[in-house]
């Protein structure tokens, strides 16, 4: 078989090879990664419209796996830091087990803060107190699979703390508006 190759390989021409030129999408700045399609930067400005709402606190995001949600959250999060619409930005990676601790334990080291409580209640009551410090804070709540008690987790939204706003992705739009109460769905 080797030498069949070997033999096609010889009498090919090669001289001026076929290929397809790389698609000139535009990159965002400062390597990350990101690509900014049409149909990403239009959904990206429109969840950062729907931020500056006063009246919107918590925002879903769906679409099927793979489509790019994450991708796009983490262009999110990068936009609202650095253009100054959030004093802080923090993310957390929930899945189809919820873990609270673990959720817990990304939202406090994105604040760079430490728990000196072990029980899940104490440390919610001191990450409450720690997110109604800030000013206006975004919290990302990635890959939701159902109901997450926001309580139970430690997150003041809506008239608890009307500097919070969340955005939850989710592939399951039920899982948004039936069991987050999003007040607003984006594909």
């Amino acid at each position: 078989m080797s030498e069949e190759i070997s033999e096609v390989i010889a009498e090919g021409k090669f001289d001026n090879p076929f290929y397809h030129a790389a698609s000139q999408g535009t990159v965002t700045p400062f390597g990350r990664g990101y690509e900014a399609l049409d149909s990403r930067t239009s959904i990206l400005n429109e969840i950062m419209l729907e931020l500056k709402n006063p009246n919107i606190f918590m925002i879903g995001v769906h679409g099927m796996g793979g489509v790019g949600k994450t991708t796009l959250v983490k262009e999110l999060a990068w936009k609202a830091e650095n253009d100054g619409s959030f004093s802080s930005v923090v993310m957390a990676t929930i899945t189809d087990s919820p873990d609270v601790k673990k959720i817990q334990g990304q939202i406090v080291d994105a604040l760079d803060m430490r728990f000196n409580k072990e029980m899940i209640e104490g440390r919610a009551i001191q990450l409450r107190k720690r997110i109604t410090k800030e000013k206006s804070i975004l919290v990302i709540l990635d890959d939701i699979w159902g109901r997450l008690e926001l309580e139970e987790v430690g997150i003041p939204c809506g008239d608890d703390h009307k500097g919070c706003k969340l955005v939850v992705i989710s592939e399951d739009l039920n899982v948004l508006n039936r069991e987050m109460g999003t007040q607003k769905e984006l594909t």
